[in-house]
């Protein structure tokens, strides 16, 4: 079993050169196996099933921590990694800094140990991750069985059937149909999906471009307000659907047959 040490809570630093704000729930997790993580954390700590929410280009933008205060109203505990290590852009030149830099290898194993740490805490885990941030999240949803659900919105997947096989739970897919090679990829997504036998959905929006989601993309220019809250209806469906969530009280119930 993985041991956990907390290295330290970043709510005291002044991290404005990197434009982000103090937050105690921006803490730093250090495994036995050497993984050091970041981490944004919210929703209820008694919450039976927990989403590890993997960013975009941009790092730990409003975007993202908008869709953690979403699912953590939801009913369920949000760890949403900082996978930039506290450094996070606004503009596509910056972003495409921070990614250059970005380890993909390191990458996928933090966000198999910010899952290892909602499983350690007896909880189902689910993945949803954007654009940049799906490669690494589906190739760890690939290797983890503890990753029971996973959601990809306008990212990078998997479309060979004997790999897709190694999933241990469905598949959300989420794009735009103006979303170049992405739109092209999810019918092979889905095609391929249906040759390995595993569940998966995907919602093709018309009209939309890359990352229609995230104000901070194309300046905005290609921000959809409207097709952003349909995907997260979409997500939240997918969910609840994964993992019985109680309609009475909003939380999540463990599944008695895991």
């Amino acid at each position: 079993m993985k041991r956990w040490f907390l290295l330290a809570s970043l709510g005291g630093m002044s991290l404005l050169s990197v434009g982000i704000l103090a937050d105690p729930r921006l803490e730093r997790f250090h495994t036995d196996e050497g993984v050091d993580i970041s981490l944004y954390m919210d929703g209820p700590k008694t919450a039976t099933t927990g989403v590890v929410l993997v960013h975009d280009w941009f790092g730990i933008s409003p975007f993202i921590l908008e869709s953690a205060a979403r699912l953590s109203r939801d009913g369920y505990r949000v760890v949403a990694i900082d996978l930039y290590g506290g450094k996070r852009a606004t503009t596509h030149e910056d972003a495409g800094a921070l990614l250059k830099k970005l380890d993909q290898a390191v990458a996928e194993k933090q966000i198999e140990a910010a899952a290892d740490l909602l499983a350690k805490e007896g909880k189902r885990v689910a993945i949803v991750a954007f654009s940049a941030g799906a490669k690494p999240a589906f190739a760890a949803a690939l290797r983890d069985s503890s990753i029971r659900a996973t959601v990809v919105w306008y990212g990078e997947t998997n479309n060979d059937p004997d790999t897709l096989r190694s999933l241990s739970g469905p598949a959300l897919l989420v794009v735009g149909s103006k979303d170049g090679p992405a739109a092209d990829r999810a019918a092979a997504f889905s095609k391929a999906a249906d040759a390995a036998g595993v569940k998966a959905e995907v919602h093709i929006y018309p009209g939309e471009e890359h990352a229609f989601a995230q104000p901070l993309f194309n300046a905005g220019r290609t921000y959809d307000a409207a097709a952003r809250e349909s995907a997260w209806r979409v997500t939240e469906d997918f969910l609840s659907r994964s993992f019985k969530p109680s309609s009475a009280t909003g939380t999540m119930q463990r599944d008695p047959h895991p």
